[in-house]
């Protein structure tokens, strides 16, 4: 239930604040891919350093940091404008899609009472490369059709 609402969360968020959006999903992508090389070490050494501190939430808190936090800065910095009609409608729509794509595991982790959530967490893992595939393509669509509303 927990992804449900994050995702209902998510697209009104996005849905109301109308803001370019490319830039904060290649941020996202690149939060991952930093996140999946040196993630773990960093939690390690982290841990190392204050042992009372659990590794796995630090782990977790490192995740959040560089999927969710560092792009919806970016986010909220961009300017407004971008994709109008439709093509907004659908870029929002995989956007909110992406980032639940992202926070999906994550979340049904620390939720691990909520069933519901661990189904629907498996099942976008199983569509993840298509999600992906999506958020890039409306990343770069936004990015090359950018009009600044001023």
């Amino acid at each position: 239930m927990i992804i449900v609402v994050t995702l209902a969360l998510l697209l009104l968020v996005f849905f109301i604040l109308r803001k370019n959006s490319g830039a904060a999903i290649l941020a996202m992508i690149a939060g991952l891919a930093t996140y999946e090389m040196f993630g773990v070490g960093f939690a390690e050494q982290i841990h190392s350093w204050i042992p009372s501190w659990d590794q796995w939430v630090i782990e977790k808190v490192l995740y959040f940091t560089f999927v969710l936090v560092f792009p919806m800065l970016l986010y909220g910095r961009s300017g407004r404008g971008g994709l109008h009609g439709i093509l907004r409608l659908v870029q929002t729509i995989v956007f909110a899609l992406f980032l639940t794509a992202l926070l999906a595991q994550p979340l049904s982790e620390i939720f691990d009472f909520d069933d519901l959530s661990r189904d629907i967490a498996s099942w976008i893992n199983s569509i993840q490369g298509i999600v992906v595939a999506a958020g890039l393509a409306g990343a770069y669509i936004d990015i090359l059709f950018l009009r600044s509303e001023t």
